[in-house]
């Protein structure tokens, strides 16, 4: 099953299994990012265009925009904002991101080309709204696989409940099977032993028995952990091979850009293995011009200091 993502120039984005992984970069979300908070407080958009370009560099092949702001009628106007400014700066296609329904019809009203819009929970409250302007602006959409409020699923069949259900009901208001990335809730697996392996099983049926793409939020996997980033990248491993087609997650980090890229390899869909070899060399050049940085600034640092400059006065007689 194919879901096909555009950008604002007309770019696609397909997400399906035969295809190469796809990224969605998470870094445009305010929550403890002081600096980036200020900068949707204050229009500062070129910095956060910087980040979005910085997060295609790495490799992110959809933006994720959530401004996060309490006040829903402020984040309304941020948010066409920040998807206008963040689809002036990349050619990628954008998710709009939000828990609020009104964030995300703003969000959606400005979105060029064919977004996602994350995330529509199988809430009537959520889908009565959400599901009939999607279909209506031809957009893809994040499904969770959470049913009543704020419960959260605790096995796999709960999961794949809930997803059926919830594909089930997107198709009555006109939105089909290939317009829907499933998440089916990815929790922190420190805190029960048996959610690691619910979130798998859960992917592998709704990947062999549905056909559908799904995505997942990385980070939410190494929650209250140590060591979290060669956590994330393992169980994104994991994840994939299970049947993950997408993730919500951070290309910046070395440990998950490798991560994906090893996974499109291994699976043959890096031709002559092009990506990871640019990669390899990208980071060998920054490696290089680092260290030539700090040579730099400790030369600096090191420096004889000049003797004064000559005052053009006679020297002072003893």
């Amino acid at each position: 099953m194919n879901t096909v993502l555009r950008g604002r120039d007309g770019l696609e984005v397909v997400v399906s299994r035969e295809g190469p992984f796809t990224p969605i970069g998470e870094r445009l979300n305010p929550t403890n990012k002081p600096r980036l908070q200020r900068a949707y407080d204050t229009g500062n958009w070129a910095y956060v265009q910087r980040d979005a370009k910085r997060q295609v560099r790495a490799g992110a092949r959809v933006i994720d925009v959530n401004t996060g702001d309490p006040h829903h009628d402020i984040e309304e106007r941020k948010m066409r904002d920040a998807v206008r400014a963040v689809q002036e700066a990349v050619e990628v296609p954008v998710s709009v991101d939000s828990y609020t329904v009104d964030v995300l019809l703003a969000g959606l009203e400005v979105a060029e080309g064919r977004p996602i819009v994350n995330s529509v929970p199988f809430e009537a409250e959520y889908m009565d709204e959400l599901l009939p302007a999607i279909a209506e602006h031809g957009a893809a959409m994040i499904g969770m696989c959470t049913k009543g409020g704020a419960a959260m699923p605790e096995n796999a069949a709960e999961r794949v409940e809930n997803a059926r259900d919830l594909i089930a009901a997107a198709g009555e208001h006109g939105v089909k099977p290939e317009d829907i990335i499933i998440d089916p809730v990815c929790l922190p697996i420190g805190a029960s032993d048996t959610y690691g392996p619910g979130l798998i099983e859960a992917i592998h049926i709704l990947a062999e028995e549905d056909g559908m793409n799904m995505s997942i939020g990385l980070s939410n996997v190494s929650f209250g952990l140590p060591n979290r980033r060669p956590l994330n990248a393992a169980a994104l491993l994991m994840a994939i091979e299970a049947g993950l087609t997408a993730a919500i997650l951070d290309m910046t980090h070395k440990e998950t850009r490798h991560a994906v890229l090893a996974a499109n390899l291994v699976h043959g869909l890096d031709e002559f293995s092009s990506g990871w070899i640019r990669n390899y060399r990208d980071e060998e050049a920054r490696k290089e011009r680092l260290e030539q940085r700090r040579a730099a600034k400790a030369g600096r640092a090191t420096a004889p200091k000049a003797p004064p400059a000559p005052t053009g006065r006679a020297p002072m007689e003893l």
